[in-house]
């Protein structure tokens, strides 16, 4: 029941971040682009709390659950790319019965849509120009 969740909302999240990435370079609205990458985002939460209880027994010292302190700059289009990557390798990985490895594709997703926010808000912010810019990711 939780692995049918799982893919329909994954597939839900990817839809979003393409109609995210179509409203940025198409037509700028960054309000709508905020709306699609919080969605896509909101679904991916939805994603790991359904993992979390299918793994509950899982120790939580699995090395991909522990983010390093360092930080990289990510660029916001490519960021976009590899979450998508990302979700659609979940996907195939919960399809093929690969729970856990599809759980570890999830929370790096959700880790760059983390950054791609951080820097939508610093943007908001600061009134800057159009969203094109870099943010830092940690790996």
């Amino acid at each position: 029941m939780h692995r049918e969740k799982i893919v329909t909302s994954l597939t839900s999240a990817m839809d979003h971040l393409k109609d995210s990435l179509q409203t940025l370079t198409k037509n700028y609205n960054e309000k709508a682009f905020a709306n699609s990458v919080w969605v896509a985002a909101a679904e991916i939460e939805y994603v790991l709390f359904l993992f979390s209880i299918i793994h509950q027994e899982e120790s939580s010292s699995s090395s991909w659950k522990h983010e390093s302190t360092s930080k990289q700059v990510v660029e916001l289009q490519p960021a976009f790319v590899s979450a998508q990557d990302l979700l659609k390798r979940a996907k195939d990985s919960m399809e093929a019965g690969d729970s856990v490895k599809a759980y570890e594709e999830t929370r790096m997703a959700r880790n760059l849509l983390l950054r791609v926010e951080e820097l939508l808000e610093k943007k908001r912010k600061s009134g800057g120009a159009k969203t094109t810019g870099a943010v830092t990711q940690s790996p």
